[in-house]
């Protein structure tokens, strides 16, 4: 966008659909593109076009005039690509692997049962602020400043919630020696 920028992500912020519209129409083919060489399918890529800018839309008050929006739109427009690479590749996973795939294979059934129920239960025993902050990151797919936002904290003690949730986790999960689990897993 050009120098009127920032009068228009001001204008954006106090809730002009002017402004959105003029910004959609700039950023657009944009994230389009961006989003077309990460997920290499058309249709999630308008998808992600039309996600973006919801998000964009939902969140004006919380954007910084002060910055390039361009970086703000971008960032969410990734994210949602690899939460949906990210999806994509859990359920193709599931569809392929559910269990281990052959009823036969008892030892590896027992490590994959072993192997989620030791994993919800160290989740389960995580302090509640680790937690929660590894929920809102992982499952809802929240950047640490909107957990920040949320939780009513800085983003610094987001990232070091998450940094100890998965350090307690892997300490439980080497209990039951997860590497060797899933090296059988994966030459199943």
């Amino acid at each position: 966008m050009n120098v009127a920028s920032r009068k228009i992500c001001s204008q954006l912020v106090k809730g002009s659909k002017s402004a959105f519209r003029e910004i959609y129409e700039c950023y657009a083919p944009r994230i389009f593109d961006l989003s077309y060489k990460i997920l290499k399918n058309r249709a999630q890529a308008e998808e992600i076009v039309q996600e973006t800018f919801l998000k964009l839309w939902l969140g004006r008050e919380r954007i910084d005039i002060d910055r390039d929006i361009w970086l703000y739109i971008y960032v969410i427009a990734k994210r949602l690509c690899l939460n949906t690479l990210r999806d994509e590749r859990l359920v193709s996973n599931a569809d392929i692997h559910p269990e281990p795939a052959s009823t036969n294979d008892v030892e590896g059934l027992v490590f994959y049962r072993e192997l989620v129920h030791e994993l919800r239960s160290s989740i389960d025993n995580l302090p509640e602020q680790q937690k929660k902050a590894l929920s809102l990151s992982r499952d809802a797919g929240y950047s640490h400043k909107e957990i920040a936002d949320q939780m009513g904290i800085s983003q610094h003690t987001v990232r070091n919630h998450i940094t100890q949730a998965l350090k307690s986790l892997r300490k439980s999960l080497i209990k039951i020696d997860y590497i060797q689990f899933l090296i059988i897993w994966f030459l199943c």
